[in-house]
């Protein structure tokens, strides 16, 4: 037996549990593609084509520079899969979950060239420069090494679908009721107010859901100062420090994982709490507002009928 996902029992979220069941189905594939390579006969062209299909997805996994699970390498892949796999049928059941959303990033997302980080959808990355210090305790000397890693600058959750066609259409909707039915009828110092906060609004749900919420780099070993603190994650072969965790819907290690929000579209994690917390303590702010400026827009109205 391998623990499944830490080594460890710094939390009670993770579980020792046989390697095998902590695998995905394409975990569970590549892993018996090794099992049987001694044992295996000869290939034809298909066959060769499979083994050496699940070989590169297996090197994708291993060699990506973040901490993330085994998936399709690309999302023009992802789309040729669920289209095998009934991908319409799946979204049109009762049950919908991540993987329909995948299904649909899948297609829009090989359309638009976006990346690929787990299941999130790269839509801006750049690089940026890294400097790690190395302490040899033998020679007591340290040793600064510069190297450039990928930086995710614009990143959506595998729930963006829920975001574009629900939250963003609930608040535009309710907003644009509001701007006409009420904001004629209030004075100019409350119509700056109301349209601050709403800017505020869209603003922050927009920093929560296109902001990398704390996606960890690979780390092949923990840092030698906190050694002890990290934990080994089997779902996505890197170490991990206290308080970063697996998000099986986003497919990587987010630090300081609070939750994956569907209304959102992504995980909320070190990156994005800030912006998430404003966004909901504005949702409840701008309800009780509009709500008022509603009543009143309709009391001002009534009143001018009855004069």
């Amino acid at each position: 037996q391998r623990r499944a996902a830490v080594r460890g029992s710094d939390s009670n979220k993770d579980e020792v549990v046989p390697f095998s069941q902590s695998l995905g189905p394409i975990e569970k594939d590549l892993a018996a593609s090794d099992e049987n390579a001694s044992t295996i006969e000869p290939l034809d062209i298909d066959q060769q084509y499979e083994v050496e299909h699940k070989n590169a997805k297996l090197k994708h996994w291993q060699e990506s520079p973040f901490a993330v699970g085994a998936v399709k390498v690309t999302w023009e892949e992802e789309c040729r899969d669920h289209n095998g796999n009934g991908c319409c049928q799946q979204c049109c059941s009762e049950e919908v979950d991540a993987n329909c959303c995948i299904c649909c990033s899948g297609y829009f997302c090989s359309k638009l060239g976006a990346g690929r980080v787990g299941n999130m959808a790269v839509l801006k990355q750049s690089m940026e420069w890294v400097e790690l210090v190395e302490v040899d305790e033998e020679k007591g000397t340290e040793t600064t090494r510069k190297y450039q890693r990928p930086r995710l600058d614009v990143v959506v959750g595998p729930f963006w679908p829920m975001l574009l066609c629900v939250t963003y259409p609930l608040i535009f909707g309710v907003s644009l009721w509001t701007a006409i039915v009420a904001i004629p009828r209030v004075p100019f110092v409350a119509q700056l107010v109301w349209g601050a906060l709403t800017f505020a609004l869209i603003y922050a749900l927009a920093k929560t859901s296109f902001s990398d919420p704390g996606i960890l780099y690979r780390h092949a070993r923990p840092p030698p100062q906190d050694e002890n603190s990290w934990r080994w994650s089997d779902q996505a072969q890197s170490y991990r420090p206290r308080g970063a965790y697996y998000d099986t819907d986003c497919a990587v290690i987010v630090e300081d994982f609070d939750h994956t929000c569907p209304w959102t579209g992504t995980a909320i994690g070190k990156k994005n709490l800030g912006y998430f917390h404003i966004f909901v303590a504005l949702v409840f702010l701008m309800l009780i507002v509009d709500v008022i400026l509603l009543v009143h827009g309709h009391v001002s109205k009534v009143g001018k009928k009855n004069q």
